[in-house]
């Protein structure tokens, strides 16, 4: 049941309307038994339960459809991977044309991936080692889910192509989910902590480690979010 919870919430799938409360009160009742039957609801039996009106079963149908469309970083995020959180969901994203691509990749091949060390790899590994797991994957690509990254074709050719970058410390005109979000657009990589392969650092107020660590080594550019904005052309 916390992997059904933890799927449809605001981080991962974002099916508003759902809820901790609705995942148990289905499972609880029969109408919900695994992740893919999310997209398999008996939506007649919900309808006569109390409290499902017809907005409110309306909202909870548009929401799980609309949940069809989310980019395969927060499905990869969604299936609860240990280890495997939001940034790094994001570069698993990137390295891949299709999620089912994970089923081939060694831990080698999954050590050269930014953020991605010996514990992750090894979760990964066992994650699509599993048959259920492929299983499951299968059923929602059947129903409809995006398991290609459709995103990696159309930010390929982006100004930031296959430039990395982390965000430090308070910034004081995007929110940190923007400014990640308009590097992405151009083809930018966000990483998750500061190391060698870690191109910029943009620093906010009050940066703190990041800013240190990153001081120490030569080849990471530490730049103002201003000139961050320079960089998208802004």
């Amino acid at each position: 049941m916390e992997r059904m919870i933890h799927f449809v919430s605001k981080d991962a799938m974002d099916i508003k309307s759902f809820g901790e409360a609705n995942v148990r009160k289905f499972y609880e009742m029969g109408l919900l038994k695994d992740i893919p039957g999310i997209y398999t609801l008996d939506y007649s039996k919900i309808a006569a339960l109390e409290g499902f009106g017809k907005k409110s079963l309306d909202n909870l149908t548009a929401a799980i459809e609309a949940s069809k469309q989310q980019p395969l970083f927060r499905l990869i995020y969604a299936l609860g991977i240990r280890f495997v959180g939001e940034t790094t969901a994001k570069t698993l994203a990137n390295s891949v044309n299709h999620l089912l691509d994970f089923a081939e990749k060694t831990e080698e091949a999954l050590l050269q991936l930014d953020d991605v060390g010996t514990k992750v790899a090894k979760s990964i590994m066992g994650f699509f080692q599993n048959p259920s797991n492929i299983e499951m994957l299968k059923q929602l690509e059947t129903l409809g889910l995006q398991l290609n990254n459709q995103k990696r074709d159309t930010t390929a050719g982006g100004s930031l192509s296959g430039q990395s970058f982390l965000f430090t410390g308070t910034l004081s005109k995007l929110k940190r989910a923007e400014a990640e979000s308009m590097a992405e657009a151009q083809g930018g990589i966000i990483l998750g902590g500061v190391s060698s392969k870690l191109n910029y650092l943009v620093v906010g107020e009050d940066a703190g480690s990041k800013l240190e660590k990153a001081k120490k080594i030569n080849t990471v550019k530490i730049i103002t979010e201003d000139e961050f904005i320079q960089l998208l052309g802004g």
